[in-house]
Order: C-alpha cells, then structure tokens, then sequence
C-alpha cells in the first residue's frame, strides 16, 4: 500500500455539509464504488482515519516451508506471531520432521491463544484463536509483575532459610514471563494495524508501544529475577549473606516501590511515580557501593562469586525498576498532552 501523502481542499455542498474527495487510487485499491461503507475513526491525536469496512473481516496469514529453514522455524513462528498474524501454514513436499512437530509444540506453549486448527503429515495450520482486544495489555503487565515479584520473594525467603522447594518450578514461571511479554508486543502490533483493536484497549498508539517497552524491561527483570533463583537454588547451602545486610536488605523497599509503579498504571499520579523512581535510584547506588566492599570479603571463590552475582541480579532490578518508572512517566505525560 503506498505511503505517499497527499493534500486536499475541503468544500462545502448543500450550504453546511463539508466533504473532501478520496484519491482514486485508494479506492481502486480497496475496491469501493459509489455508494459503498467506509469507517470514520478520529484517533486520540485528532487525526483521523478512514478505513473501508471490509478490512475488518480481513484475515492475514504467513506460509512457511519447514524443509527450506531448519532449526531457524522458531525464530519465524515467534515473529509471525509478534505481528499479529491471524494463521500459520506450515508446509513440506516431503512430511514434516520430528523435530519440526516439537518445534511447533514448543512454540504453542510460550504462545498465548494459538492453537493448531489442521494438522496432517505435510501441512499444520497454526490459528490465533484469542482476539487481541479482549484482554487488557494492562492484565498482562500485572501477571508479569506479580511473577516477577513472587521470584524475588521465594529467593529471598530460602535465603532466609525456608525450603529450597520454593524455588522447584522457576523455570515454568520465566516462561510465563516470556509468553505474556509476546502477548504484549502481538496487541501492540495489532492495535498499529487496526484502529479497531486500538480503540477497543483503550490506549492511544504512543501508549501502546510505551507498553510495549514496559513488556520488554520487565522481561529483562524477569531474567534477573530467573537468574537469581538460580543462583539462590544452587548455592543456598553455601551463600553467608544478612537479609539485615546489602543487597538483601534492598529487596523489600525494591518490592514496595515497584507495587506502586504498577499500582500508579491505574491512579497516574506522577508524583508518587517519580518518588519511586528516586527511591530506586538510590537503592542501586547503595547496592552497587556494598558489591565493592565485596570485593574484600574473605570466604571461598565460589562462594563470593555466588553472593556477587545475587547482588548483581538485585542491583539490575533496581535499575530496570527506574527503566520501568521513566517508561510510565512518559504514558502519563503523553496522555496529559492530549487533553490540554
């Protein structure tokens, strides 16, 4: 579809009614005639779009011939997915592969809502079976949170010598982190494309891709707080480390600040927001500043390097909490420009 610009006087027909003429070519392209529908939308910026009706009921879909990729299909089925495509083909002259069929079974568990509509032994068509509307990108940004969340807290509390059992499913929870973030980016890809889907989150385009880049920095948390329960898991019987002491001791204001950053995505009260940013800041100053007093502890080699690399993955929590802050600022400014 072309990108090209155009501009075109408005007239006045009838003595009130003001109409503007459509470029031919668009119309050709849509397919419209006199007398056909087209959807008016008027965005948050005060733009606005018009769509022919049909496009509503358009269904986009990708082929992909699994003999031509190899190992690289799950790279391709999570970026078809990522923008938001409505049905996979998967295809093969000769029948599909072991390895592409796990491939595929693999990729519908990190997925949310797509599932296989046919399967045979040379094709498999994937089908979106969730409507990018109906759930709220803010859902999934509090499921993130709350895994997030519940990581740290488990890691914390075998630390302070609960059973190391708490930590036996970390691997299914960073998975969860990783599906919901896809689910982010695919809604955010979809409400670009239809005006529709924007309209019905609620969020305007620019707050959609801020919290696109919410999804991405609290799936960067979500690998540090991964990487700390394994550290914890592993070395529980040999890290010596005070919960009254840096960087444990940091946990809980980390904890309390970040509850009310995801708590102000509904209050918007920037004030608030930016104190938590604050707070945080100087938290990962005070982390960073006991990591170098580290360096002089005594103790084993393994040992210190566990407890270095607990209080890395908690500093960077800091830090990603402050990326979190900025990011939330920023949808609150946005939505405070418009309405001046």
């Amino acid at each position: 579809m072309s990108q090209d610009s155009s501009f075109r006087k408005l007239q006045v027909t009838g003595g009130s009614t003001v109409i503007v003429s459509l470029p031919k070519s668009w119309v050709e392209q849509n397919k419209l005639s006199k007398g056909d529908v087209v959807n008016l939308h008027e965005m948050q910026s005060g733009d606005l779009k018009i769509s022919p009706i049909s496009q509503n009921s358009h269904k986009s879909s990708v082929s992909i011939d699994s003999t031509m990729i190899g190992s690289e299909i799950m790279d391709l089925l999570i970026g078809t997915y990522l923008t938001g495509c409505d049905s996979i083909r998967i295809y093969s002259k000769d029948p599909i592969s072991r390895t592409v069929k796990k491939t595929v079974r693999d990729f519908l568990r990190d997925s949310r809502g797509m599932e296989i509509e046919t399967e045979s032994d040379k094709e498999i068509i994937i089908v979106s079976l969730l409507n990018p509307s109906e759930l709220k990108l803010q859902v999934s940004v509090n499921r993130m949170y709350i895994l997030i969340a519940s990581l740290v807290k488990d890691s914390f509390d075998v630390l302070s010598g609960e059973d190391v059992e708490l930590l036996a499913d970390i691997e299914e929870r960073e998975r969860q982190i990783d599906a919901r973030r896809m689910l982010i980016e695919r809604q955010v890809a979809s409400s670009i494309y239809s005006s529709s889907v924007e309209k019905q989150l609620g969020l305007s385009r620019y707050s959609a891709m801020e919290h696109a880049n919410i999804a991405r920095i609290l799936e960067r948390m979500g690998d540090h707080a991964y990487r700390l329960a394994t550290l914890v898991r592993h070395n529980a019987s040999i890290v010596k480390m005070k919960t009254s002491e840096y960087p444990l001791r940091a946990i809980e204001p980390w904890s309390r600040d970040l509850k009310k950053l995801i708590h102000n995505m509904y209050t918007k009260d920037t004030s608030i927001i930016h104190q938590c940013k604050i707070n945080l800041s100087t938290l990962r100053k005070e982390v960073e500043t006991a990591e170098d007093e580290h360096y002089y502890g005594r103790g084993s080699a393994e040992r210190l390097f566990a407890e270095f690399k607990i209080s890395e993955s908690i500093r960077r929590l800091c830090a990603y909490s402050v990326n979190y802050a900025e990011a939330l600022i920023n949808i609150l400014m946005y939505e405070q420009m418009q309405y001046q």
